[in-house]
């Protein structure tokens, strides 16, 4: 039954792709009329990489053929393909890290932004962390993670590559979300990647729209991981708070409180 399960939910997935490729565009810049947007696709969707990642893929792969046993405490919504208490670091690394196009989409991001301040909700293996990490040695990152043991395996990937500017906190998201916000008073980027529940990831953008500014930018990873997630996605970008909204298919960018008019892209990636 799960398998049958599983094997529905990939061609849901690849209908719903599919249907993205038919419906989305600008991806060159061509007709789009925001500075802001025709920005973003030149420079992060196709600009040049600006960091060498080969120490951060190289990690990967190594964690890949890691197959020694953690207990995972699971605070979010699991993954797709299941989730145990017990997992290795290659079905961390699996089920929950981005892979290398959009670890390098995130680095060329905050290359661009170069944001003071970075929340991560979701810390996982910190592939993605360390992608943005380290483009922007100054930018502090903040990145919260659930599960202590996956927490642990994160702070041992950070040190490999002797990276300074990251601080693993490990507890519940709406325990510790709002104590970090209430520090930042200047520019922020915020990536969302560890509960993949839609009536969660609602709540999370509802703590953080409060504290933004117009140099704000919210990056919301699966958003079409579930119907939930999906159905999430499309409320939060109809909110009056956002001004802009980019769809990457597997990504969702958000500006919030920009003096323009509300606007919608749907880009391919």
């Amino acid at each position: 039954m799960f398998h049958y399960f599983k094997v529905m939910y990939k061609i849901s997935y690849a209908c719903k792709y599919f249907h993205y490729l038919l419906t989305s565009g600008h991806s060159k810049g061509y007709g789009v009329h925001s500075p802001f947007v025709y920005d973003f696709i030149t420079r992060v969707l196709n600009g040049p990489d600006i960091a060498d990642y080969k120490h951060i893929e190289k990690l990967m792969e190594e964690l890949s053929n890691d197959f020694s046993e953690l207990y995972i405490l699971d605070m979010g919504a699991g993954s797709s393909s299941g989730s145990g208490k017990i997992r290795t670091p290659a079905s961390i690394v699996k089920l929950t890290s981005i892979p290398p196009k959009y670890g390098r989409l995130l680095a060329r991001l905050v290359g661009w932004l170069l944001p003071s301040t970075i929340i991560e909700l979701g810390t996982g293996a910190a592939i993605s962390t360390m992608y943005m990490a380290i483009t922007d040695e100054k930018c502090r990152i903040f990145s919260i993670e659930g599960c202590p043991e996956t927490g642990r395996l994160a702070q041992q990937n950070i040190a490999k590559l002797n990276l300074r500017n990251i601080e693993i906190i490990t507890g519940s998201f709406n325990e510790i979300l709002p104590s970090i916000l209430q520090k930042i008073h200047h520019d922020l980027l915020v990536f969302i990647d560890g509960d993949h529940r839609g009536d969660r990831l609602i709540s999370y953008v509802e703590s953080i729209l409060p504290c933004t500014n117009e140099n704000t930018v919210i990056v919301l990873d699966d958003i079409r991981w579930s119907r939930s997630m999906e159905k999430a996605w499309k409320n939060i970008i109809w909110r009056k708070e956002i001004s802009l909204s980019i769809d990457l298919f597997r990504m969702g960018i958000l500006l919030p409180k920009r003096n323009m008019f509300k606007q919608h892209y749907v880009i391919k990636y």
